[in-house]
C-alpha cells in the first residue's frame, strides 16, 4: 500500500529561532544517544525568557510549510501468514532521516506477550522491540528512543521485579539494551513504594546514565538526585531537548506520601526556562495525562514540537493529531507495549516529517540480549517463592479443593475428555516454555487448579508447586465447576441425600456460568481471538 501525505501548513517540531542543522547528518554513522548537555552547561541566553533560543512563532517563509508523510501500512493491512521480519511495508519511501524518534509508553506489564494463543497472533514484547531499535541502528540512522512511562499496571513484589528489569532493558546502552534517552513516570510506576522506585534509579553509576525525566515529579522530593528535570542529547547533528511531567488528573490517583508532586503547569514553567536557555533544535513533552490534559498543555507551552500523551486507545492512530495551528504533533503510542510510533525528520522541505506506527509483531524476531532479561527475572520470582512475592493465599467461597483425579472416580468419560484436552498439559506447557515460567503467578494463575487468574493468588488448598501438590497441576475440572472436596466426601461417604443433591446442583452449573470461567483465562490478553461457540465442541463434556 502506498504512503499518503498529509500536508500541515507552520512548522513541526520546536520552530527554532536558526534552521536545524541537517547538512552531514546523511554522511554520519549511526549516532550514540550521549552527549547528556545538563542545564548549568554553557549558555549565553536569558533563562528568566523561555522563548530565549526558541521562537513560538512559525515563519511566513514557505519553507516552514511541512508535509508530513503517513506510513499507513502496518500488520492491519497485512494478514499475519504473509508477514517477514524484514517487512518493506514499513517505512517505504524513508531516505536516510536527519532525526529519528521512536516513541513507546504505557507498556503497563507487558513485558512480553503471553503466547497462549500463539506469538505469532500477537504484539508486543521487550525482545522484540529490541530488534526494532537495533535494525534502525543498522540502516544507520540517528536514533533516540523515548517512553511516556507506565512500565508497569498492578502492585505487589512482582510488578517492582518488572519495574527493575524493564529500567534495565531499556537503560542499558545500545546494541545491549536498547539506550532509551528518555523515560517519564507513570501513574503506575509511583503506585510502587518510593524506596523500591528509588533503589533502582539509585544504581546508575551516573546520573546522566539515568533516562528518567520530570519537570514534577520527585521520588524522594525534588532534590532527591534520582532524576533530572530534563534531558539534552545530540543525534544526527539535531540537538533534541525533553522533559517529561504527569498529568494533573492522574497525579489525584496516586496515594503516595513519600513522592513530591508540583502541578504539571508550574513544573513545566520552570523547566520551560531551562530549555529555552539551551537553544535546543526541537523540543519533545512526554505528557503522562489524558489527551485533553495534554492537548491543553501542549498550547500553553506551544514551543514543544512534539507532545506525546497517554490514555488513547489501545493502538496508535493511522495519523497524528496536529494542534497550535500545525505546529506540534500530539502522539500517541497505543497501550501494552504493543506498538511504537516513529517519526523521521528529513532535509526536504516538501516532506521533512514522516510518521509511522510500528505493531510490534512476529517481523522482529526475539533478541538475544533481551532473552537474557527475561532469564534473570523468572529466576528472580522462583527465588523469591510466592512467600517472597507476597501473594497471600485466601479461602475459595465454593470450599476445597479435591484435584481432577478425585473427579475420574465417578466421571471417567468427562474425565478422558479433559485428559485428553490442552487444559490437561496447561502446567506441563509452562516447564516447557523459554524460559520456563511456572513460577510466574501471572501465568500459573491459568495453568494450574485452584488460583484466582485475575488477581493472580492461590486458593487455601489451590495448587502450590508440581511437588507438593501434583494432583493439582493442569487447569482442572473444578476451575470450572468449583471446589468439589464437600462434593466428593458426601458421594464416597453416603449419609443425606438431600445434603448430596444440593452439592451435585452446585457443581453442575449451567452454559452461562461455564462461559464466564471461560473468559477468566481466555480473555482479550491470552486468547484474543477466543469464541466460546467455537472452542467449547473440543471439550464438551
Amino acid at each position: 500500500m502506498s504512503l499518503t501525505a498529509l500536508f500541515l501548513a507552520a512548522a513541526c517540531g520546536s520552530p527554532a529561532s536558526k534552521p536545524v542543522t541537517n547538512q552531514s547528518a546523511s554522511d554520519q554513522a549511526p549516532a550514540e544517544e550521549t552527549a547528556e548537555e545538563k542545564s548549568s552547561a554553557r549558555n549565553e541566553t536569558d533563562q528568566g525568557n523561555p522563548d530565549q533560543g526558541i521562537s513560538n512563532k512559525a515563519s511566513p517563509d514557505t519553507s516552514d510549510t511541512l508535509a508530513i508523510v503517513v506510513g499507513e501500512t502496518d500488520s492491519d493491512a497485512t494478514p499475519p501468514a504473509k508477514q517477514r521480519q524484514s517487512d518493506d511495508t514499513l517505512f517505504r519511501g524513508w531516505s536516510k532521516p536527519t532525526l529519528v524518534l521512536v516513541f513507546t509508553g504505557e507498556q503497563l506489564g507487558y513485558i512480553e506477550p503471553c503466547g497462549c494463543s500463539g506469538l505469532e497472533n500477537q504484539k508486543g514484547g521487550l525482545r522484540r522491540r529490541h530488534t526494532l531499535l537495533k535494525q534502525l541502528h543498522g540502516k544507520g540512522w540517528p536514533v533516540v528512543a523515548i517512553d511516556n512511562g507506565g512500565l508497569i499496571n498492578r502492585f505487589g513484589r512482582e510488578s517492582e521485579i518488572k519495574f527493575e528489569k524493564t529500567v534495565e532493558a531499556l537503560a542499558t546502552e545500545a546494541p545491549k539494551g536498547m539506550g532509551y534517552a528518555a523515560i517519564g513516570f507513570g501513574t503506575s510506576d509511583l503506585k510502587l513504594p518510593a524506596g523500591s522506585i528509588a533503589a533502582v534509579l539509585a544504581g546508575f553509576e551516573a546520573p546522566e546514565k539515568n533516562p528518567f525525566i520530570s519537570a514534577n515529579v520527585g521520588v524522594l522530593g525534588f532534590d532527591d538526585g534520582l532524576s533530572r528535570r530534563f534531558a539534552v542529547v545530540k543525534a544526527g547533528g539535531v540537538k533534541l531537548g525533553m522533559t517529561s511531567v504527569l498529568g494533573d488528573g492522574y497525579r489525584k490517583q496516586i496515594n503516595n506520601d513519600e513522592i513530591s508532586f508540583r502541578s504539571a503547569k508550574e513544573g513545566l514553567s520552570e523547566v520551560y526556562q531551562e530549555l529555552g536557555a539551551q537553544r535546543c533544535d526541537r523540543l519533545v513533552l512526554l505528557a503522562h495525562a489524558d489527551p485533553k490534559e495534554s492537548a491543553e498543555l501542549a498550547e500553553e507551552f506551544p514551543a514543544f514540537g512534539v507532545v506525546v500523551t497517554a490514555g488513547g486507545a489501545d493502538e496508535p492512530p493511522h495519523e497524528p493529531t496536529t494542534l497550535n495551528g500545525g505546529k506540534t504533533l500530539l502522539i500517541e503510542v497505543g497501550h501494552k507495549g504493543m506498538y511504537a510510533v516513529v517519526l523521521g525528520f528529513f532535509d526536504d522541505k516538501k516532506t521533512p516529517i514522516r510518521y509511522q506506527r510500528v505493531p510490534i509483531d512476529k517481523r522482529f524476531t526475539d533478541s538475544p540480549e533481551m532473552d537474557q532479561i527475561m532469564v534473570d527475572f523468572q529466576a528472580q520470582l522462583a527465588a523469591e517463592s510466592w512467600i517472597g512475592l507476597d501473594l497471600r493465599r485466601a479461602a475459595h467461597h465454593g470450599g476445597k479443593f479435591a484435584g481432577s483425579q478425585k473427579c475420574a472416580e465417578c466421571h471417567q468419560k468427562e474425565f478422558e475428555i479433559w485428559r485428553d484436552s490442552p487444559h490437561a498439559d496447561a502446567t506441563e506447557t509452562l516447564t516447557k516454555a523459554r524460559p520456563p515460567r511456572q513460577f510466574d503467578p501471572e501465568c500459573v494463575s491459568c495453568h494450574v487448579t485452584g488460583w484466582n487468574p485475575q488477581e493472580y493468588f492461590p486458593y487455601t488448598t489451590g495448587f502450590d508447586s508440581l511437588k507438593a501438590t501434583p494432583d493439582l497441576a493442569g487447569n482442572g475440572c473444578e476451575n470450572c465447576h468449583g471446589p468439589a472436596a464437600a462434593h466428593v466426601a458426601a458421594e464416597m461417604g453416603g449419609g443425606d441425600e438431600a445434603l448430596r443433591e444440593k452439592l451435585r446442583l452446585s457443581i453442575a452449573d449451567g452454559k452461562k456460568a461455564i462461559v464466564e470461567s471461560c473468559i477468566q483465562c481466555h480473555d482479550q490478553d491470552n486468547s484474543p481471538h477466543f469464541e466460546f461457540e467455537d472452542y467449547w465442541p473440543k471439550i464438551e463434556h
